[in-house]
């Protein structure tokens, strides 16, 4: 049968593609594996590979040629089955009528790690595991990139840059320009995020079929704890394997009050896809998600309330750190209602939420048109079928138990990211995925969370690594604070962007950084030299020497590291 090979997919989301080399010739016998061809594209290449035997009879296009999806590159004689081949319209055969139902295609794969979920963790160790060798296969029901990508870290962010684009115009006039009229176009906000989103999914995607991972779509149904079995519309596949990773992931928690199962609630995950600005909105939570959204919604128009039960916002800082945050709220219009304990939801016949709360004693309620649950994350535990796989779940049943390897209670399984519930972030995921691929490869590696940085897009911004305050005194640790506020620094000045400050935690002792926080203007950007500093414990003469360019906001580090020494050349 005369089979058609086509350009089937191309890097990211691109239409067209550049034709690289042609490794075939006409006359050439291929098999299952052979490199046919490439297909590079302003986002990279994507390589072509048979997936069956053949002849090939014929070659319609030349290196260089400009292609789009579909385009037919190459045409052989052999069994056609896979997605990239079509057969041609002469030799086709009357399939005859199916009625809509389709057997998926029976397939059993052979791999040496099996990876559950395609998120930061699992996507990063499938990588890792193929740079070692292995064969790899990783499992994913929805798209690649888990939450952090699609539904959290990224469009967030995408969002935040936006409506920071919105109050420089806002602020225009400060800095010499008059801006008459602006209008908000939320849909292109949205649209925005979702190209941001689908560019870094598309690149997700490259990266596999790049490093050889063969990905399957569809729920992992986990049969033991050799054997997965995945069904989709076009495959049941039968999955077997030597180890098996579990990077599930974690979803959204709510807290269990009146009324917070109203289908008239959103999500971060909604609060991504709205079109239209609400009015005003009720956030039930004052962690970093909620405290995210909350500036986000306040840039954009929103009037926003903010409850949290703590008797403070962003709770894991520093209080002078979180009174900086604070105070921008409460400059920008945000209401915070820290010390609260949100009591219920409820509808109103006009279509707005009512939230009641208690606070000292007292019983308060906010009307809102939107009520947004941002309270934090469960793991995805369930229908993993745990106990039938011999693996335990840590003291408080709430996350996979692992050891500092990243293994279970059964050697064969690794637990990675957010449900093992140690630290739910994505480069923590990432790393944990590393050091679990490393480990099954035989070599000596392991988890250390003392050093993971955190990073906090309000407005400003919150980077911080290793001790706080709080934390030191907990420890009982002798420690000295150093400040440099960016009010001093001239290429803040210059921006205009002078809240906050930089704040080093040192030990007078060993004369080395224990911890830092910046709170300020690309504050997430520059705590990656500060965790460097504290890595390589590196003495504060020494750090005191690295000259820093001027003018940046960067300098401010330096003149903290000074002020540890009692030698800042710019404070009052």
């Amino acid at each position: 049968m005369r089979v058609e090979i086509c350009v089937e997919k191309l890097s990211g989301h691109d239409t067209e593609g550049k034709l690289g080399k042609i490794e075939v010739a006409v006359g050439d016998e291929i098999k299952s594996g052979d490199l046919l061809f490439a297909i590079e594209s302003g986002k990279g290449s994507v390589k072509s590979k048979s997936k069956y035997d053949g002849k090939v009879v014929e070659i319609a296009a030349k290196t260089g040629d400009t292609l789009k999806k579909g385009a037919v590159v190459l045409v052989i004689e052999g069994q056609a089955s896979q997605e990239n081949t079509r057969v041609s319209s002469a030799d086709a055969k009357p399939q005859g009528y199916s009625f809509g139902i389709a057997k998926p295609k029976k397939e059993v794969i052979t791999a040496d790690i099996a990876i559950v979920g395609g998120g930061p963790g699992g996507y990063v160790a499938a990588i890792r595991g193929a740079q070692l060798g292995k064969r790899v296969v990783l499992i994913e029901e929805d798209r690649m990139g888990g939450t952090c990508l699609n539904y959290g870290c990224i469009p967030t962010k995408a969002l935040a840059h936006s409506t920071k684009v919105l109050r420089h115009i806002q602020d225009a006039e400060n800095y010499g320009f008059n801006v008459a009229s602006f209008d908000i176009n939320m849909e292109r906000v949205i649209e925005r995020k979702s190209e941001v989103v689908d560019t870094l999914v598309g690149g997700i995607e490259h990266l596999m079929e790049a490093n050889d991972i063969q990905v399957v779509k569809g729920t992992a149904l986990l049969e033991s704890d050799t054997q997965i079995k995945v069904e989709n519309k076009k495959v049941s596949a039968t999955i077997n394997f030597e180890n098996l990773i579990i990077a599930t992931g974690s979803e959204v928690s709510y807290i269990n009050i009146e009324g917070h199962d109203l289908d008239s609630i959103i999500t971060s995950k909604d609060a991504l896809e709205l079109k239209e600005v609400p009015k005003s909105i009720t956030i039930i939570g004052g962690g970093v998600i909620g405290m995210e959204f909350a500036f986000i919604f306040n840039a954009l128009g929103s009037e926003v309330h903010v409850i949290e039960y703590l008797p403070e916002i962003l709770a894991l800082l520093d209080q002078d750190a979180a009174d900086v945050i604070r105070a921008s709220a409460d400059a920008k219009g945000i209401k915070v209602h820290a010390g609260a304990c949100a009591a219920g939801i409820y509808e109103t016949e006009n279509q707005m939420m009512m939230t009641s709360y208690q606070k000292e004693g007292q019983m308060h309620y906010v009307a809102t048109e939107k009520v947004m649950m941002a309270v934090g994350r469960k793991a995805r535990i369930e229908n993993l079928n745990l106990e039938k796989l011999g693996v335990d779940l840590n003291e408080r049943e709430n996350g996979i138990k692992v050891d500092a390897h990243m293994r279970t209670t059964n050697e064969r399984i690794y637990a990675i990211g957010d449900v093992t519930n140690i630290v739910q972030l994505a480069h923590v995921a990432s790393h944990q995925g590393i050091v679990a691929v490393e480990c099954i490869a035989g070599l000596d590696s392991e988890m250390h969370y003392d050093l993971i940085p955190s990073a906090i897009f309000t407005s400003p911004e919150v980077g911080h690594v290793g001790l706080t305050e709080k934390s030191a005194a907990d420890q009982g640790l002798d420690i000295k604070v150093s400040h440099f506020h960016f009010a001093a620094n001239g290429k803040s000045v210059a921006m205009g962007e002078t809240e906050g400050f930089v704040k080093i935690i040192s030990s007078p002792e060993t004369e080395t950084i224990l911890g830092a926080t910046i709170v300020g203007a690309n504050g997430t950007d520059m705590i990656a030299t500060l965790s460097n500093l504290i890595a390589d414990a590196t003495k504060l003469e020494a750090a005191a020497k690295i000259i820093y360019a001027h003018p940046t906001a960067a300098e401010s580090v330096h003149e903290a590291i000074l002020g540890a020494l009692d030698r800042g050349l710019h404070n009052a």
